[in-house]
């Protein structure tokens, strides 16, 4: 047994290829740390794992039904690639047979993932003329799987430093798509795929402002989610445009987007326009940390409850809550019991999932002392 066997066990026995990668990144980034020491056993080991998921990977891609889920497996396949780099000298070393299966892989996942090498090759290989742009629309335009054709927006904002450079003839061109893209999203029932990639065009829709963008916005804004709403008050306001007062509203009394709403309007030079009542340190701190908590590494979602308990400094301000939440990210012995978090407006917000009961003291002031000293 080397020091990787159990993690390479805990890998086999996953079922998600996100949390498979989360393991083998840590992996990685072990084998990269230029002061560790492994013994050629660990590196064999290593490697003929790796070997061996990329021929299991060659007959599972096809069969994959949805997008979401080939991309968690190419996340994987690039971090498996990583670990055969990193425990072989040179690609000389690398058995034929398996250099083969490597050959192959990569290129169906290159296959697989032409929406992306077509947007790379726009801003990467400089190839923008309006008949590349024209290409990468018309491979999109057939494309059922919303996660799929979504990959154009996060290659747009991937690249967003590069698109005020593209031909103006180009650029039109994926105005019209983005217009198009949201104009389809309003019109149709949304489901959690059309959300997400509304909430996406949104985004984008900033390097594309025009009467009809921010028309289409305005009816975006109809529907009352307020993560479509976040977003496309964003562009609004880099177009400088009016933004609803009930829109503001509902941003600023949802804890998981008060702050970035606050934030946004700030950097506009709206700030006035936010509800004076909500427009505190406390609020917009509980809202910061419940943001972090819908992280789906973290608890996924708002939590049941949060409380804020107060304030210590320890170089920086941290405003310290206590929460519960049923998550099933959580342990079942956490699972709606106070746990600590807090809020840091540099940027230091967090939590550990420690239990509130373990730093209590007889005061709130002795309480809040004892997790600066323990957690900060």
């Amino acid at each position: 047994m080397t020091q990787f066997s159990q993690m390479i066990e805990g890998i086999k026995s996953m079922p998600d290829f996100s949390a498979k990668n989360s393991i083998l990144t840590v992996i990685l980034n072990s084998l990269q740390n230029k002061k560790a020491k492994f013994s050629p056993e660990d590196k064999k080991e290593l490697a003929d794992f790796a070997f061996s998921e990329v021929k299991a990977l060659l007959s599972l891609i096809p069969t994959v039904k949805t997008y979401k889920e080939k991309d968690d497996i190419f996340c994987y396949e690039d971090s498996l690639l990583g670990i055969v780099m990193l425990t072989h000298a040179s690609p000389d070393q690398i058995p034929e047979s398996h250099m083969n299966d490597i050959r192959a892989l990569v290129e169906l996942v290159s296959k697989e993932r032409f929406v992306e090498n077509a947007v790379n090759e726009i801003f990467e290989e400089k190839k923008n003329e309006k008949l590349y742009v024209e290409r990468l629309i018309c491979a999109v335009s057939p494309l059922t799987d919303e996660y799929q054709r979504a990959q154009v927006f996060n290659g747009l904002l991937h690249y967003q430093d590069q698109i005020d450079d593209l031909p103006a003839d180009s650029k039109q061109v994926l105005a019209d798509h983005v217009a198009s893209e949201i104009s389809r999203f309003i019109r149709e029932p949304l489901n959690s795929e059309t959300v997400n990639s509304l909430e996406i065009a949104c985004d984008v829709a900033k390097f594309f402002i025009s009467d009809t963008v921010i028309a289409l916005l305005y009816d975006a804004l109809k529907l009352g989610r307020s993560n479509i709403n976040f977003y496309a008050v964003g562009t609004l306001l880099k177009a400088g445009a009016a933004i609803p007062d009930e829109v503001i509203v509902s941003l600023a009394n949802d804890l998981e987007y008060a702050d970035m709403t606050y934030a946004v309007l700030k950097e506009h030079g709206r700030e006035a326009a936010f509800p004076a009542e909500l427009a505190n340190p406390e609020y917009l701190a509980k809202s910061d940390l419940v943001h972090w908590l819908t992280y789906p590494t973290e608890l996924g979602r708002q939590p049941d409850q949060i409380e804020y308990l107060g304030k210590v400094k320890k170089k920086e301000e941290y405003y310290i809550f206590r929460y519960t939440s049923d998550s099933d990210c959580l342990d079942d012995d956490l699972k709606g019991v106070w746990l600590i978090g807090w809020s840091n407006p540099e940027g230091g917000t967090f939590s550990n999932f420690d239990r509130y009961a373990d730093f209590e003291q007889k005061t709130m002031e002795k309480t809040l002392k004892n997790i600066r000293k323990k957690l900060l």
